[in-house]
């Protein structure tokens, strides 16, 4: 039978992320130092955030290796930012912006945070900053459309950024959900209702993609009003 270590990376290349962790978790990170780094991805497809971002902290602590440093921080922004951690997530980008970091995913990161603590413009500007840095990053165009869709301005932009991000990733259920929306928004509700269903098909359980195809649906008077988020 291979080493624990071995192992552990055979399981998670395989997408087994909790038989990894069995391995993973009774390795020493001090021996072998990538133990915490994989760990914290197990972690982080598990769903477990604290688990993740402690592993995280450990492999920024004991890395030398500048670009490891660098991804580990850019997944520890990225798992505050799934946790509605908005101030937290907010300094550990503004860090690295500040250190001279130019990534289209730090950038739509730090846009999309700023934009969720209620400073839109600003997260719009960042946004831009990242599709201009990527003009064919397809999460930068989502990110950008679907704010712009919120925000209820430059629908027509929000239209054409989300088209071309689908079509990159055409089964992406998310951005069959910001697509839906920006119909929506647009008033097109047949054309969202299309997409809405497609994304719900995709994720059932997802509260935001009901959301969403509810006001469609509303709009087109074969539902009541949807409920409001609480």
């Amino acid at each position: 039978m291979n080493d624990p270590w071995e192992e552990g990376l055979r399981l998670f290349e395989e997408g087994h992320f909790e038989q990894a962790l069995y391995f993973l978790e009774d390795i020493d990170p001090l021996e072998v130092p990538d133990a915490a780094y994989y760990q914290a991805l197990c972690y982080s497809q598990l769903g477990r955030a604290d688990e993740a971002l402690r592993s995280l902290d450990l492999v920024i602590i004991q890395e030398s290796n500048f670009l490891k440093i660098l991804q580990a921080r850019m997944i520890r922004a990225f798992l505050l930012t799934t946790e509605k951690r908005y101030p937290a997530a907010e300094k550990e980008l503004k860090g690295m912006i500040d250190e001279g970091i130019e990534s289209v995913q730090v950038f739509s990161n730090y846009g999309y945070v700023l934009w969720a603590s209620g400073r839109g413009k600003e997260g719009i500007a960042w946004l831009n900053r990242a599709v201009t840095l990527d003009p064919e990053n397809a999460n930068a165009m989502n990110s950008l459309g679907y704010i712009l869709a919120e925000e209820g301005v430059f629908l027509e932009r929000a239209l054409q950024l989300c088209r071309k991000a689908l079509a990159l990733k055409p089964e992406n259920p998310t951005y069959l959900d910001s697509l839906g929306w920006i119909y929506h928004r647009m008033g097109q509700d047949k054309v969202a209702k299309f997409y809405l269903e497609k994304a719900v098909r995709a994720q059932p359980d997802n509260p935001d993609f009901r959301q969403h195809q509810r006001a469609a649906l509303q709009a087109l008077g074969e539902e009541s009003a949807p409920k409001r988020r609480s």
